[in-house]
């Protein structure tokens, strides 16, 4: 059983939603919402279009979309290999648009500082030189640092953001997945281990106490991204949005305004191998979620369909699961506890839901003997989730 302190995680998601709001009232004027003329369908990540583009000052292209049947604003921003979007109630606030597009300049810069794809970011700096000396970090990317390793901690090593040399040797990094031989297995293994990584607070800095390790934010940048875009549309004074990344992350605050909404914001599931399949639906309420699966990266070899998803204690594709969403206040805390879990398999990730039951989750897999595929939920108020 994974050995994790519930005070901690609690601790934890207190620190990443940030529920201070210091704009003064004039800087975001909120008007009325106008009445749906119609029904509107389910506010769903998968369901969108655009009509309008715009460029930035980054030239990163940037889409700026109206629904006028559905009052929803949606401004997207490709980031972090995926599309980033802003959804909000249209007319409800003044400036919306404007905001919408500094939360998706804080996922910008996040991406900057921390993506290994980066030459220059501080995570690259990290990689490069932290085994001979101390790498000077900001604040937001050592406190990123900080929460993988409690994580670590939480899950019995289930999450590792060290792990990234195990992709590299299954070939999942490029995209072109293959079994590699156990030696190629033990030499990445022998590298990972969130406690290579050494923090020094005062100093602002950390080192890397392998000359092989390598730090890669796979699994938790996307939903610390979001946390910190969340945080600055409700410090000006927006209060209902959803946000994703790349349909696998989302975040959410407030209500969608329509004839039909229940309260907060729906959000589709779908079936993690056969896309065109609609499980059930989400309704999220000033929380965040995170879906692990295999659905898009696998391969198959000896009759067995190996996952993305490397188990960074044994160096194979995590083997049971075949998507786990997971929710709490937190995008990062999601993403990281839906990665987890799905390494975890199905009794382990039943017994940390049953003892930390502020963390919601849905979790899909495949009966061993028969092959049917159960779904089963914990933690979940009964409004919250509804199969199809």
């Amino acid at each position: 059983m994974p050995s994790f302190s519930t005070e901690d995680l609690i601790t934890w998601i207190d620190r990443l939603v940030d529920s201070t709001r210091e704009a003064e009232q004039e800087d975001h004027g909120v008007v009325e919402a106008e009445a749906a003329e119609q029904s509107p369908p389910e506010s769903s990540p998968d369901c969108r279009s655009k009509d309008k583009k715009t460029e930035t000052a980054d030239d990163a292209p940037t889409s700026v979309a109206s629904f006028p049947d559905r009052l929803l604003l949606s401004i997207a921003r490709p980031a972090m290999a995926c599309e980033f979007e802003v959804l909000l109630n249209q007319h409800q606030y003044s400036h919306a648009s404007d905001r919408a597009l500094e939360a998706l300049d804080v996922i910008g810069e996040q991406e900057r500082v921390l993506s290994v794809y980066k030459s220059n970011s501080e995570l690259s700096n990290l990689n490069r030189f932290g085994a001979k000396r101390a790498v000077g970090l900001s604040q937001g990317t050592l406190e990123l640092l900080a929460l993988a390793q409690s994580a670590h901690r939480w899950t019995n090593g289930a999450f590792d953001i060290t792990a990234g040399a195990l992709s590299e040797a299954w070939g999942f990094s490029r995209r072109d997945g293959k079994k590699p031989k156990q030696e190629a297995i033990d030499k990445a293994l022998s590298s990972v281990g969130s406690q290579f990584i050494r923090l020094g607070e005062e100093s602002s800095s950390a080192t890397l106490e392998h000359p092989e390790a390598r730090v890669n934010p796979g699994g938790i940048g996307k939903g610390y991204a979001l946390d910190q875009a969340a945080n600055h549309l409700w410090h000006y004074g927006i209060e209902d949005f959803m946000i994703h990344g790349g349909l696998s992350s989302v975040t959410a605050r407030g209500n969608r305004h329509s004839a039909n909404s229940d309260g907060g914001w729906k959000v589709s599931l779908k079936h993690p191998w056969r896309w065109e399949e609609h499980l059930g639906s989400i309704r999220l309420i000033d929380g965040a979620l995170g879906t692990s699966g295999s659905g898009k990266q696998f391969f198959h070899f000896g009759g067995k369909r190996y996952s993305h998803i490397i188990d960074p204690r044994t160096g194979w594709p995590a083997q049971g699961m075949m998507s786990v969403t997971v929710l709490c206040p937190s995008a990062a805390i999601s993403d990281i506890l839906a990665t987890a879990l799905f390494v975890l398999g199905v009794e382990a990730s039943r017994e940390f839901l049953e003892q930390n039951t502020a963390i919601g989750a849905i979790l899909m897999f495949q009966q061993e003997k028969s092959g049917r595929q159960e779904i089963e939920t914990h933690n979940l108020e009964p409004d919250v989730w509804q199969a199809r």
